[in-house]
């Protein structure tokens, strides 16, 4: 544990060893309020900081006498906090086990149509136009069934969470492309609002894209066609905001938390692992996810990513 000892102006004036292994030397004298900002993160847990060598250290505060000051205690729960994430990919692949008949029930809906569309395809009577027809209709099955796979495995992984920087504007361009085609195909309109500043996260590109992408590709498959989505980023002191809203349904208010739970899913073609994806991506880049939505008026998805130096 670190131990820093303030006065009662709030500046240091005793620390320990392990205090200079986390922060650094040179702290005596200096206000204790607003410095952790400048040396580490705040992570999703309130009074938890990740440092840059990824560590993360939790911080409390004691008081003592008003003359006396105050006692900052740290300790380092990297350790209890990979053992967490651990149990959640435990509990993540148990819940896929439970689910396997669920599952097996999905792949084999689309398997069978796929199945019934081929076999008419050997019929010497059918016009082109008629096989034409079939073989769109094959290929869609055929995607549903990639979409199915895809998400199990990204589900599964519970998120990749790389350490390389990088531009928020470069992901939402990469989140652009990705979703061009569906939205074209779907006659949907994708407001992208640019950024007014440089702005970094720190993660795996390809992760984070899927991420914004399940959120644009769900609000679209809820509006159906026509979808007006808007897409940007905000940032404050700590966080970087990424926000997809939709002028859709909206969700109850009874089924705000369920929408995150692995297939869960209230369409036909739904695989139910979407958003279940997009929040384990967040939880693995130290970040999270949040819903705000009324009936009637839409909904707005959030994801809340530690906010990182420009180090160009």
């Amino acid at each position: 544990a670190g131990v820093l000892v303030l006065d009662q102006l709030g500046k240091i004036v005793e620390y320990n060893a392990a205090v200079t292994n986390w922060l650094g030397v040179g702290l005596i004298g200096r206000l204790w309020h607003g410095y952790l900002d400048t040396v580490a993160t705040a992570t999703e847990i309130r009074g938890e900081w990740l440092l840059p060598s990824g560590q993360i250290i939790s911080v409390s505060e004691t008081k003592l006498d008003k003359a006396l000051g105050k006692i900052i205690l740290l300790m380092d729960v990297t350790e209890q906090r990979t053992l967490t994430a651990q149990l959640s990919q435990h509990q993540r692949l148990r819940s896929m086990g439970e689910m396997a008949a669920s599952l097996a029930h999905q792949v084999r809906t689309p398997l069978a149509a796929g199945l019934l569309y081929a076999s008419q395809l050997t019929d010497a009577k059918l016009s082109d136009d008629k096989k034409q027809e079939m073989a769109r209709k094959i290929v869609a099955r055929l995607r549903h069934l990639e979409s199915l796979v895809t998400d199990m495995l990204q589900y599964a992984k519970g998120g990749e969470s790389g350490s390389s920087l990088i531009p928020v504007e470069d992901l939402m361009q990469q989140v652009v492309s990705v979703v061009e085609e569906r939205i074209k195909t779907s006659a949907s309109r994708l407001q992208l609002t640019p950024i007014g500043e440089r702005l970094m996260v720190q993660g795996d590109l390809a992760a984070l894209t899927t991420a914004v992408q399940n959120l644009i590709i769900n609000a679209i498959d809820v509006v159906k066609e026509g979808a007006m989505i808007q897409f940007f980023a905000q940032s404050d002191a700590h966080w970087v905001k990424l926000v997809v809203a939709d002028a859709g349904p909206g969700i109850p208010l009874s089924l705000q938390d369920k929408v995150f739970e692995p297939f869960f899913t209230r369409r036909a073609q739904g695989t139910g692992l979407g958003l279940a994806v997009t929040r384990a991506v967040a939880h693995a880049h130290h970040g999270k996810i949040t819903l705000s939505s009324e009936e009637g008026k839409g909904a707005v998805f959030t994801i809340w990513l530690p906010k990182q130096e420009d180090r160009s």
